[in-house]
């Protein structure tokens, strides 16, 4: 997958996870890092993406946590990186 294509992805699966159940929205969000790694080429908004996307996956397996936090840093750290692989 091209750049651009990883990063539409993990955004797109991002936001259906978030219109799930807490469970689906664990599994979606551990089958996205499965997706994704290992890297073929590493950059700087990748990276952080990944980190904002592997904490994320973290606090889903706390079930008393809210989430907000993440949800959001992962949400725009993709949103970064889709941005960056585009220009």
């Amino acid at each position: 997958m091209s750049e651009y294509v990883e990063a539409r992805y993990a955004k797109l699966v991002l936001q259906e996870a978030r219109t799930v159940s807490e469970a689906e929205a664990s599994r979606l969000v551990n089958e996205l890092l499965r997706d994704l790694s290992p890297p073929r080429m590493s950059n700087v908004a990748r990276a952080q993406a990944m980190t904002s996307i592997r904490v994320l996956a973290l606090s889903l397996d706390q079930p008393e946590s809210r989430h907000l936090h993440e949800w959001e840093a992962a949400n725009q750290a993709t949103e970064a990186w889709c941005h960056n692989a585009y220009h």
